[in-house]
């Protein structure tokens, strides 16, 4: 059951035993009645009596839209009072947590102040950093991209002002009843509202597995915020339990604050004060007060999430503004833009700062979105904007409280290089969509979206080749339910291990020895089986395993799962009291690349910069890798400089410390750069430190010292994903059997070409200067036998069909390669538009056939992908293109024949 359903199920549940898992005594006390919203159903507690409950859509939108509701505060200066006000509860205020949430494996990002707790804190596996803190997190909300700049009260990025309290069964602070007082004073007498101003509604929260009653709190049509007390867990038959430790979780978007009593008609101009002027300044635009003053009354209706018709709702808030729907929206998405501007910037910033990537997977898709959203609304809407700018007014602006953020790093470059990107992808879109049209194609809401997607083609783009193409005003929370991250669930290995004891890891505390005596616990198989402790290391964050024997008895493989190493051995050993011995130099080689592992991180972060993270790791006997967020591949120069960077480092012979820490304390005193593997369990962490230059959370087995690393060489360098660069290399003996073997290649080298190794380069560039020249020749050549070809393919084609209109040509052309078929294909339906032609050619493994259709036949229906997909069928392969050219292949070459003649026939038959 996901959250939802839980939210779902348990709603009726609360709402009729409210007296029960409400703060009902504390909100009496308040002056507060309970009534029920006539218009959705739900409890809700006021002064006053009232029909309907404060949510906009029941209460008719914002009421404090230029209107002195309290006295007006600042964006800064609303978390300062706030800090200062829950003193007196004896509250610790903390710094913010990154937003990419590395400690979390069920997060991307941070999206919740109580994800910073999660999963340990909340569960009372580990003890908090005090009993009540309060912080203001960065959060990232990618699904409420649509919203603004229109709603008034969303941001992709904003911070939540978090008070959470954790109740222990030892040691009880605050709970439902003391939670609610304290926010209802502070929302009185720090922020000013009167207390007839305020509404509590009831609601139901749920969050991975655990939940709770919420209270929401209302003014004026505003959700100010809302306290949840997280006390259940779910159980997968339906029941559900209370938690021993019990939570208040109250999360408040700070910008809402401010907003709120300052009482502008949108949010952004109190949050964003440099940047909007800016903005204003640059773009020359200027709002209309008259209709933003109406209009933002009603704006609040219009979260795309929450509502199933948004055409409909446009039209209803226009109705009540007093203008057409089509010159309501003129006006709000042109300021909008503008808001949208200052709002995804601020988030890329933070977002970049703390060590994620924009790139076409994980959460760095989202981030993409957002940058190239920015360009594609400064093209829309012809804006004299440099993003640039505006990410150095936020670092001015939003840095004089988060000071870490003057230190932004790579980010310029990153922006360099996001921007060629995207013309490039736009230059591509452009062309695609010019074909789409031409072919008449429909374009839907879903192919819209996916063409989005996939590849990257802007609304903006689309209305440029077809102004009658209706953009869906939720279009990008549209895109973003694609890439909902799956709720990951724990692999389950098939091993009965539940009541088996944890495995003593003797490697941990004995890191030299190589032999061990063990008592057999458990035989899961004949030759799987358990011992009470252990020298040999499972595979583990990346690392390979150890190797030995037990009782002389080779051990071919070993497994952790959930504490207990289960040994896989090569046949069945009978005793129960048995002698182990582990592979010295193997266990020799693994340490030494596991440490080189961590030195190379270092030095790869000091020469790119601090936006490198572990991405991936890999520690075998044979070598060793390292995946690293970065955002183009790496020079020559660069790699060498690593290398460099990282011998240094192993020359200055720096002890390696391992001592185990409380995860609170190496969190405040390391930081969250310990997770670079992800996520670590446990409330103990086993810190590995090698000097000043590396501190990471890590299980794996290491030198005592980096000179033990021994010489470390970089042997690879390649891009393997968006945003992920692999780094191979090989250190210690490896690194010596690596320089033998360069050191051999050149000694071969200078034999065969009878020459010193000094000339070796000069020789090898002559070499290649010949044979670029030899290349250039046969690509002329090429040329020349391509245009003889196509000159006599036309002139005399082996089957013409019966229908005047189109000449089908198809020619099996032995001794030609795959791309001067596709050349002679291209060439002849470019010059020829009522021209099919299906070519084909072989060597001695493999089978090659290309189709091209010219925009004749293909209106006719003939399309090159379809042929070309059921051709290569015929010769045990595959193929694929576009309906105009077409290419594939396949290892039966004695039937290419065979399959050029079920090509013809397929044309035939549609030409009928």
């Amino acid at each position: 059951m996901n959250d939802k359903d839980i939210k779902k199920k348990m709603k009726p549940h609360f709402f009729n035993n409210y007296k029960k898992f409400y703060p009902v005594e504390a909100l009496c006390s308040l002056g507060f009645s309970r009534s029920v919203c006539k218009r959705c159903g739900s409890g809700f507690w006021s002064v006053h009596q009232r029909d309907f409950c404060d949510e906009p859509a029941c209460s008719g939108g914002y009421r404090f839209i230029n209107q002195n509701v309290a006295k007006k505060i600042g964006y800064k200066e609303a978390w300062d009072i706030y800090v200062d006000f829950f003193k007196k509860w004896k509250y610790t205020p903390l710094d913010r947590y990154p937003v990419v949430c590395r400690w979390y494996d069920k997060l991307y990002f941070v999206t919740a102040g109580i994800n910073d707790f999660q999963p340990y804190v909340v569960s009372g596996e580990v003890p908090p950093p005090d009993d009540a803190v309060l912080e203001p997190q960065f959060c990232l909300r990618f699904p409420d991209t649509d919203s603004v700049g229109i709603t008034g009260r969303h941001y992709t990025g904003f911070i939540m002002v978090g008070q959470h309290v954790f109740n222990t069964p030892k040691k009880f602070i605050y709970f439902k009843e003391e939670g609610i007082t304290q926010i209802h004073e502070f929302l009185t007498k720090g922020l000013g509202i009167p207390s007839e101003e305020l509404f509590f509604q009831e609601e139901v929260w749920a969050g991975g597995g655990n939940f709770g009653p919420c209270v929401e709190f209302f003014s004026r049509g505003l959700e100010l915020g809302n306290q949840v007390y997280i006390q259940y867990q779910f159980s997968p038959d339906g029941d559900y339990k209370e938690l021993s430790t019990k939570v208040i979780d109250m999360g408040a978007g700070l910008e809402r604050w401010s907003w709120f009593t300052q009482g502008t008609p949108m949010s952004y101009d109190t949050v964003f004060p440099k940047v909007m002027r800016h903005l204003y300044q640059k773009t020359e635009i200027v709002p209309d007060k008259v209709l933003w003053n109406k209009f933002a009354r009603y704006a609040g209706l219009l979260n795309v999430e929450e509502i199933d018709d948004v055409s409909t709702t446009w039209n209803a808030v226009a109705k009540q503004v007093g203008v057409e729907p089509f010159t309501l929206k003129a006006e709000v998405y042109k300021v909008r833009a503008l808001y949208a501007l200052a709002d995804h910037t601020r988030t890329l910033l933070v977002a970049i700062h703390d060590g994620a990537l924009p790139s076409n997977v994980g959460g760095g898709y989202n981030l993409r979105n957002l940058l190239r959203r920015c360009w594609s609304l400064i093209e829309e809407y012809e804006l004299d904007v440099e993003l640039e700018q505006l990410f150095k007014i936020h670092i001015t602006e939003f840095g004089d409280w988060f000071t870490e953020l003057r230190d932004y790093g790579s980010l310029f470059d990153i922006l360099e290089i996001e921007k060629k990107r995207y013309n490039e992808t736009i230059r591509k879109g452009r062309e695609l969509v010019k074909r789409m049209v031409q072919r008449k194609e429909k374009l839907d809401i879903d192919k819209l979206v996916k063409l989005y997607d996939s590849q990257g083609i802007t609304p903006n783009i689309l209305k440029e080749f077809d102004p009658s193409i209706v953009i869906p005003d939720d279009f990008y929370f549209r895109v973003q339910m694609l890439h909902e991250k799956s709720e990951q669930k724990r692999e389950i290995s098939g091993h009965d291990i539940e009541r088996i004891p944890k495995t003593k890891l003797l490697f941990r505390k004995e890191p030299d020895s190589k032999e061990f005596g063990a008592k057999v616990l458990h035989r899961i198989t004949p030759t799987k089986i358990v011992l009470d402790q252990t020298l040999f290391y499972p595979t583990s964050g990346g690392q390979a395993h150890d190797m030995g024997t037990i009782d002389g008895v080779r051990v071919l493989d070993v497994i952790k799962d959930n504490g207990v190493v289960i040994h896989v051995v090569e046949k069945p050993i009978k005793k129960d009291q048995v002698h182990g011995i582990i592979d010295g130099e193997r266990r020799k080689i693994l340490s030494e690349h596991h440490t080189a592992t961590h030195i190379i991180n270092y030095a790869a972060r000091k020469v790119l910069g601090d936006h490198i993270w572990q991405a991936g790791a890999e520690k075998t006997l044979e070598k060793a890798r390292l995946d690293i967020t970065h955002y183009k591949s790496l020079s020559f120069e660069q790699i060498q400089e690593i290398e460099q960077v990282a011998n240094d480092v192993v020359m200055e012979d720096v002890p390696i410390l391992i001592k185990e820490m409380p995860r609170n304390e190496a969190e405040s005193k390391y930081g969250m750069r310990i997770y670079q593997g992800g996520a670590v369990p446990g409330k103990i962490l086993r810190i590995v430190a090698i000097g000043k230059y590396d501190v990471e959370a890590c299980g794996g087995t290491y030198v005592k010292s980096t000179s033990q690393v021994g010489p470390i060489i970089i042997t690879n360098s390649e891009r393997i994903q968006d945003g992920v660069v692999r780094l191979e290399y090989v250190s210690g003996k490896r690194a010596m059997e690596e320089i033998q073997r360069q050191a051999s290649i050149l000694r071969e080298l200078s034999d065969l070409w009878g020459v010193s190794t000094d000339d070796i380069s000069k020789t090898a560039n002559k070499f290649f200067k010949e044979w670029k020249e030899f290349k250039k020749e046969i690509a002329r050549l090429k040329e020349e036998l391509a245009k003889s070809r196509e000159k006599n393919l036309f002139n005399n084609p082996k089957w013409v069909s019966d229908n005047p209109r189109i000449r089908v040509i198809s020619e099996n052309l032995q001794g030609a390669d795959p791309e001067e078929l596709r050349k002679v294909a291209s060439h002849l339906i470019e010059k020829n538009p009522d021209t099919v032609v299906i070519l084909g050619t072989s060597d001695s493994n493999r089978a090659y056939i290309c189709d091209a259709s010219g925009n004749d036949a293909i209106g006719l229906g003939i399309y090159a992908n379809s042929i070309v997909k059921e051709m290569c069928k015929e010769i045990g392969g595959s193929g694929g293109g576009t309906s105009q050219l077409a290419q594939g292949g396949g290892p039966d070459v004695e039937k290419l024949d065979q399959s050029l003649n079920k090509g013809l026939k397929m044309i035939k038959k549609q030409l009928r």
